[in-house]
């Protein structure tokens, strides 16, 4: 069965997803390339990726929001602690 899902902007905090422990390796682009493809079959709302803070080690962090809390659920235990495109794991 198809799961129905409101097309409103994610509000509730068991849509979203803090990504951090991205290194520095990737260039921006690259992880914008990895984003427009996630976006497509995710059932993402938005990404948005940033420079961690100045004091911090090298690297980007990432907020991710799902239009279902499904969604977000599924992404985080397929990627918490994976190498998805670094030699390190992320955290998700």
């Amino acid at each position: 069965m198809a799961e129905l899902i409101s097309l409103a902007v994610p509000a509730e905090s068991d849509k979203t997803l803090l990504v951090w422990e991205l290194n520095s390796g990737p260039t921006a682009e690259a992880l914008h390339v990895s984003r427009a493809r996630m976006e497509g079959g995710m059932g993402i709302f938005s990404l948005a990726l940033a420079p961690r803070p100045p004091l911090a080690r090298p690297g980007f962090y990432a907020i991710i929001k799902f239009y279902s809390a499904k969604n977000a659920y599924r992404a985080q235990k397929a990627c918490d602690q994976k190498q998805l495109f670094q030699n390190s794991p992320v955290k998700v």
